[in-house]
């Protein structure tokens, strides 16, 4: 990928410009779908977020990192598969399996756009914090469009409003369906081709940050420990408590893409390794919790959803944490720290699969 440290902007060549259009255009249309097929709207975007910009933007990596057609083969495969199976799944919305099934495929999703950004290999993976970089990048982007274009929304319907022009239905049913689709897609084209655009908001974000989250992490468990709090006795806590796990985990990943950057820092090194230890106990208060729920009420979708990925985050945790140890203590390079953070990509990828498409076939779709 470009990587450049010059502050003017660059739009890339013509040919990426004309795919980025085309990009966008095909974006609207299956955004449009339920639209022109009478489809309910709320249920096409359940179930199909994923798949209205993310194969397009697997197809631009490819031709970005000048790969063959060939390397395309298995993510075709997945999207297609992962499209009828989605789709044909019974609408049941009190079935916690299927709704489990829908939040865990963009997941996967996202985790096989990695696998072309990364070079469809395996092997690529070890490299994975550029891709954790990217993804850090793409957000930090697409708020700002988002932002920018809501702002540029509101002009326009308040200019056209004071001559008399009512222009909400245009808004709701065009801009806005063509509109939302395309941020992440432009997102990715001006990232790619201009990395310096959020470099210098990234590391503002993550120094800031991270302190602040440690702090509060600390003062959390004081509390639980001052209230008596008991987790596994509430549902709603549980489940924001395990809401917390994947925001902090994510936060980690971002503080340390931007401390990689550079060479050890010894302050940012010391607050990662207190916040990574900190979620650690965090994440062992959660599974004593959800493995309590497991002896008390037994098998659910939900428990064994929120326990898988308990256990995932929490062996991904203890490798991290390790090996910021071990680089405090220079036994570690930056880059087997950067390998540990990366390579563990498809775990995520293996277990959010089996959530997408076994959980439902295992409960029975309930």
């Amino acid at each position: 990928m470009n990587n450049t440290n010059s502050e003017e902007l660059k739009w890339g060549n013509k040919n990426e410009l004309l795919w980025i259009g085309i990009a966008v255009i095909i974006a609207g249309f299956i955004a449009k779908i339920p639209q022109f097929q009478g489809i309910r709207e709320d249920l096409f975007y359940q179930r199909n977020v994923s798949f209205i910009f993310c194969p397009l933007l697997i197809i631009y990596f490819n031709w970005k990192n000048d790969q063959s057609f060939s390397k395309l083969i298995f993510p075709v495969i997945v999207f297609i598969f992962s499209a009828i199976y989605i789709n044909k799944l019974p609408n049941d919305p009190s079935s916690n399996a299927i709704q489990l099934s829908y939040f865990h495929l963009p997941i996967m999703i996202w985790v096989l756009l990695g696998f072309t950004y990364m070079g469809s290999s395996i092997s690529g993976f070890k490299k994975g914090i550029n891709y954790l970089r990217f993804t850090a990048d793409l957000l930090v982007m697409s708020v700002i469009i988002l932002l920018s274009g809501f702002l540029f929304m509101a002009m326009t319907m308040g200019l056209f409003k004071l001559i008399g022009i009512d222009t909400v239905y245009i808004v709701q049913n065009y801009i806005l369906v063509w509109g939302l689709p395309s941020i992440p897609i432009i997102a990715s084209y001006v990232v790619t081709n201009n990395p310096q655009i959020v470099n210098k908001i990234s590391p503002i974000i993550a120094k800031l940050f991270t302190p602040m989250v440690t702090l509060m992490l600390f003062l959390f468990l004081f509390g639980i420990i001052v209230t008596g709090k008991n987790p596994s006795k509430d549902r709603e806590f549980l489940f924001v408590f395990n809401g917390l796990l994947i925001g902090v985990m994510a936060l980690i990943i971002f503080s340390l893409s931007e401390m990689t950057k550079k060479e050890k820092q010894v302050f940012q090194l010391y607050t990662l390794l207190i916040l990574s230890a900190l979620t650690i106990l965090i994440n062992g208060v959660a599974l004593y919790a959800i493995i309590s729920r497991l002896i008390e009420f037994g098998l659910s979708a939900n428990r064994i959803a929120v326990i898988g990925a308990d256990i995932v985050i929490f062996i991904h945790l203890l490798l991290l944490t390790r090996k910021l140890f071990l680089l405090n203590k220079s036994s570690a390079t930056i880059a087997e720290v950067e390998e540990t953070a990366g390579q563990y990509l498809p775990i995520y990828f293996i277990w959010t699969a089996l959530v997408v498409f076994l959980l439902p076939l295992i409960f029975d779709f309930k």
